[in-house]
């Protein structure tokens, strides 16, 4: 045996006595794995062989902590919440947990998942054994973010930083003065990099695609795109009048095409390419600050994320105008990294840069929101 973790735990009603044990199989091959095993040893009873196949670790843990949470907060959206995941997944997982304990396990009544008899027995368990897996996973050498100390190598194209990581440096510089910063234009062998530890994280999206082998993508958030022109552009005057923008609109002035690198060839990518505007191009880059100052200055207008817009509206001269009527350009940021670039300090690096993503994305929602 290899494998040093938890594989399944199942709670069944046992056919002779009519009371409610819980069956356990454990893998172990270490002396903290086996004390493990022998803090739950009363729980279990070898004569189960027939458990379900689809009960994983992640899963078995996963499930367990929503049984509890829903003991605790018993509306689902907020229990969802507490444990930082969606309500649907929320809905899956306790679907998934129904399922293996053969119960309803909380019912809806009244606004609220009140918890059945069978779930009321299988709390104490299923607390008992959270506890335990917390303790069996535990550092005994806790992470203090304010003590770190390293430098954090970030992929990250000019309108990523300023959106998504410039807060979160402000911030760690005045907290965590231990922490560095390395940032890095996207660029084509980006990906070998991180194989070889060179690149600690990206903000960076497969949009949809298979993620390469050995890779985590961690979705942050799906926005839109805006066009940004200077103030009393004329297409703000159009855009008030007609009630939108059309292509035939904004075809009368010249754009600038901001033009990104993918992280594995050495093509670009030009927002807005669809549109078939190519021809309108005076001025193609890779940066979106630069574009912001250029489109201040004349009648050039660009295309960017809406929170990149937002931003960029504070220092500049410009306005923020819906894109052109049916047209639908997802932003979709995620974090990527490596499977082997998981230290403590770079697991709190990734919740922090989440933790503000969600926060920047809620503030664009109620100053610009989009029609979904």
């Amino acid at each position: 045996m290899t494998s040093s973790k938890l594989i399944f735990i199942r709670h069944k009603k046992s056919i002779n006595s009519g009371r409610y044990v819980a069956y356990s199989f454990i893998r172990y091959k270490n002396e903290r794995l086996q004390s493990f095993f022998a803090k739950n040893k009363t729980m279990i009873d070898h004569q189960d062989t027939d458990l379900p196949l689809s009960i994983r670790d992640e899963a078995f843990c996963q499930i367990l902590r929503l049984m509890c949470g829903l003991l605790r907060e018993p509306v689902l959206t907020r229990a969802a919440e507490s444990l930082g995941i969606t309500t649907p997944t929320a809905s899956r997982r306790l679907a998934r947990a129904r399922e293996w304990f053969g119960d309803e396990l909380f019912i809806y009544s009244a606004g609220r998942m009140v918890p059945t008899r069978r779930m009321i027995e299988l709390e104490p368990v299923c607390r008992r054994m959270i506890e335990n897996l917390d303790e069996l996973f535990t550092s005994p050498h806790p992470f203090d973010p304010h003590k770190a100390e390293g430098v954090i190598r970030i992929v990250a194209v000019d309108n990523a930083f300023l959106t998504l990581l410039s807060p979160l440096i402000v911030e760690l510089e005045a907290t965590v003065p231990g922490v560095k910063f390395e940032i890095y234009d996207r660029y084509s062998n980006m990906l070998e990099s991180m194989r070889d530890a060179k690149i600690d994280l990206a903000i960076y999206s497969t949009e949809g695609k298979a993620v390469p082998a050995g890779f985590i993508e961690m979705p942050l958030f799906t926005s839109d795109h805006v066009l940004l022109v200077r103030r009393n552009h004329p297409l703000k005057a159009i855009a008030a009048h007609n009630g939108g923008l059309t292509f035939e609109d904004t075809a009368r002035f010249k754009h600038i095409g901001i033009a990104l690198a993918m992280g594995s060839t050495e093509n670009r990518f030009i927002i807005g390419q669809q549109c078939n505007l190519a021809d309108k191009i005076s001025c193609e880059m890779p940066y979106f600050v630069a574009g912001a100052c250029l489109c201040s200055e004349s009648d050039l207008l660009m295309r960017m994320p809406r929170e990149t817009a937002l931003k960029l509206a504070r220092y500049f001269p410009v306005e923020i105008l819906r894109q052109e009527r049916g047209l639908k350009l997802p932003w979709r940021p995620g974090l990527f990294w490596y499977r082997s670039s998981d230290t403590p300090l770079l697991t709190w690096v990734r919740s922090k840069i989440t933790i503000g993503a969600k926060r920047i994305f809620e503030e664009a929602e109620e100053l610009l929101p989009f029609d979904r």
